[in-house]
């Protein structure tokens, strides 16, 4: 990558091709997927911030497609309420009257919310790919004939499960032309002339009264295709309009929307291609799990069928995602209905909504808004979002007050916490799911921590003074309760998720370090906390017990919480482990479901089947390992895989930081014993402190670097510059 490609990488459009990778080494972790949990898996298909979403299910054998006509604007905003799935059609592709069972899938182009499903037998291959377009969803089915003397017949069994609902014209009156045998009509429950699905360029229609059944004949080495239309709102008379639409158009064009929207986001660059494309997957879905809400806002959802509805947790994740991908206004877009969704007492955590007396709310937001900030210096949006802030801050102060009251004996656990509110997140105590909860606290602390230091950035003095006393009071407070309410085992410490007590999940414990800071990351109950979310790891490398299932895992915590705090901590090699581990229990589609089971192939599932908090989590990880800002210091390729740079490139452009943009390249020639590095960081706001991480392995370390500037620091992986200039070329010797 040369000088221009580090420069202009950012304002390219479609995404660059991964350059050739070296070989593989014996020792180097790869996407597999081999702890994925059972079928069926998951890829919803849609265009951007589309309420017209389609579930698309994968098994062998068969792809099912599911969907509501409802949207989230006919819904309570916030509130954990939102459309059913009403309607399912399952395709299952046909040769010669035989089922095709042996079956694979994937995402097309590896990242795009489009899917690719193969079906191979002895003599024809069906190729079926699925996206959401902008009045359907569009299923191009292709099926090519491998057998070079004999014709055959191709077929797509479009079956309606049960006998109410999906009704083929033709089936129940035989005597209707024959162009009436190309569509299912919905018959009940919905509109009686709603057509449901259509099938276009099929050859003929074998008639049943609950299915749809195009066929194909193939010559010997032929390939042929057809379109199967979900319309989002067609009607039986429209059907003449629905079979002379191009439909090969709109599905390029879904694709192009995509591409383009993607392509103006961070470049990153490694040498394992499966790792890059969750980072793009995840990027995208967020967009996917983004719909309209009442109101004009956008709303950013934790799922697509159970979770679809907005809440402030898993939408700050997101968005903050966006915005250091380089998509800020996308980023404050999806989050508007969160900070805006505020009492007129101050309170900030939604009392209509779903997050109803869950105190973490106002910190995910004030962490949003001010990770929004530092990345985009955008002034005005701080100046207008800050009354919310303070606001919130007075209000938390009110219920502060109430629990700070003495009685006779020791002082309680409780004193100047929030008081009783929902847990979530499987944290519990004893055995109800309302209590004095130390993750909600600690998020609640870091909201007025935040608030403050947006005062200070704003320069008001009265303000930041009456927000200080209100932080440094809380502060002072919660971590009187962490330290005795510390659970002592085996000779370390470790914090629970309710002071002095062991019920429920430790979920969020660890946000005390990373976002919120209140403990340094080197801190015993930190170091105990890891450890005892490590007492206990499943077959492929994850904790248990992270989230409501006590034998199970909630994925999504062990890059989130355990892989951001270690990154923190300086544990690269840790990270590295736990990024792979979680792509591995993740579904050839990057699809997450919330929580499940620890054994490959897991039928035990909780929660949705699309779950966003985990591919988000990866994205965040992902960047974070290549991207780090910790204070007045940036860290470059802090958490990587020491595989990487043994393979090729690491590094990218476009990373949007609090530093502004930075982009990046390390190489290491084995031959020469060399690493060369490239930095390009923003003029007018440098990082007081640079470091760049050289992860080799087998125990390499560096042993000189070229720039006078630069130092090698102890460790012999970490080259070092204090206010280093906008551009830096270096050359560093392995020992």
């Amino acid at each position: 990558m040369d000088r221009q490609t580090l420069v202009l990488g950012f304002a390219l459009v479609a995404l660059p091709v991964l350059a050739a990778a070296g070989p593989l080494p014996a020792t180097a972790p790869q996407v597999d997927f081999g702890y994925a949990f059972g079928y069926p898996h998951r890829l919803t298909v849609a265009l951007p911030d589309s309420g017209d979403k389609t579930l698309v299910d994968c098994e062998p054998g068969q792809v099912t497609l599911a969907w509501s006509y409802d949207n989230l604007l006919s819904f309570p905003v916030g509130n954990f309420f939102g459309p059913a799935t009403q309607w399912k059609v399952t395709l299952r592709p046909e040769v010669d009257g035989v089922r095709l069972m042996a079956s694979t899938w994937r995402r097309s182009e590896g990242w795009l919310p489009v899917l690719t499903a193969e079906f191979t037998g002895p003599t024809v291959r069906a190729t079926l790919e699925v996206a959401g377009g902008s009045r359907a969803a569009l299923v191009r089915a292709e099926f090519t004939n491998l057998d070079a003397t004999h014709s055959h017949t191709a077929a797509i069994d479009c079956a309606v499960p049960g006998n109410w609902r999906g009704v083929n014209p033709a089936g129940v009156d035989p005597g209707l032309p024959a162009n009436a045998r190309d569509a299912l009509v919905a018959g009940w429950m919905a509109r009686a002339d709603r057509v449901i699905l259509a099938a276009v360029g099929g050859d003929g229609y074998q008639v049943a009264a609950n299915t749809l059944h195009p066929t194909l004949e193939l010559r010997p080495g032929e390939t042929r295709s057809l379109w199967l239309v979900r319309p989002y709102r067609v009607y039986e008379s429209m059907l003449p309009e629905l079979r002379r639409r191009d439909w090969a158009q709109e599905f390029a064009d879904a694709k192009d929307v995509w591409r383009r929207l993607i392509g103006h986001t961070t470049r990153i660059e490694l040498p394992d291609e499966g790792v890059r494309r969750a980072y793009y997957a995840g990027l995208a879905d967020i967009f996917i799990m983004r719909e309209p809400v009442p109101g004009d806002y956008i709303g950013t959802l934790p799922g697509t069928e159970l979770y679809r509805a907005t809440n402030p947790v898993e939408a700050a994740i997101a968005s903050i995602a966006l915005d250091e991908a380089g998509l800020p206004v996308e980023a404050a877009d999806g989050y508007r209905v969160a900070l805006d969704s505020q009492n007129f007492d101050g309170c900030w955590s939604e009392s209509q909504g779903w997050a109803r007396t869950m105190w973490v709310a106002a910190g995910f937001k004030s962490w949003f808004v001010m990770e929004h900030y530092r990345l985009t210096r955008d002034r005005e949006f701080l100046a207008n979002v800050f009354p919310r802030m303070l606001a919130s801050s007075r209000w938390q102060e009110q219920q502060r007050r109430r629990t700070r009251v003495l009685a006779d004996g020791p002082r309680p656990l409780t004193y100047g916490l929030l008081p009783r509110g929902m847990g979530d997140g499987g944290l519990k105590d004893d055995a109800s799911l309302y209590g004095v909860f130390l993750p909600h606290n600690i998020w609640a602390v870091y909201a007025d921590q935040q608030a403050l230091r947006a005062a200070e950035e704003l320069g008001l003095t009265l303000e930041a003074a009456e927000l200080r006393g209100i932080y440094e009071t809380a502060r002072t407070d919660l971590l009187d309760a962490i330290r005795r309410g510390a659970i002592q085992e085996d000779g370390y410490r470790w914090i629970p998720g309710v002071a002095g007590k062991t019920s429920g999940s430790r979920w969020g414990v660890l946000n005390a370090a990373f976002p919120a800071r209140l403990l340094p990351a080197a801190d015993e109950l930190i170091t105990g906390t890891i450890r005892k979310m490590e007492s206990k790891m499943s077959p492929g490398g994850l904790p248990i017990h992270t989230g409501w299932m006590e034998d199970g895992m909630w994925v999504a915590i062990a890059p989130d919480n355990l892989g951001e705090t270690l990154l923190l901590r300086g544990d690269g090699d840790a990270v590295a482990r736990y990024l792979y581990a979680t792509l591995n229990h993740g579904t050839p589609l990057y699809s997450w479901c919330e929580e499940r089971g620890p054994e490959p192939g897991a039928a035990k599932t909780t929660g949705d089947r699309q779950h966003l908090w985990t591919p988000v989590a990866v994205l965040r990880l992902l960047r974070d390992s290549l991207v780090f800002e910790d204070g007045d210091t940036l860290h470059l390729a802090r958490g990587t895989d020491r595989s990487w740079l043994d393979r090729g490139a690491v590094g990218g452009t476009a990373f949007q930081t609090h530093f502004g943009p930075v982009a990046y390249e390390l190489t290491y020639a084995a031959a020469s014993r060399q690493v060369r590095g490239q930095v390009d960081l923003a003029a007018g706001r440098p990082p007081a402190v640079l470091q760049v991480h050289v992860r080799l392995t087998g125990g390499k370390k560096l042993a000189s670097v070229s720039d006078p500037a630069a130092r090698v620091l102890q460790d012999g992986e970490t080259i070092e510059w204090s206010h280093p200039g906008t551009q830096i070329r270096f050359t560093a010797a392995v020992k």
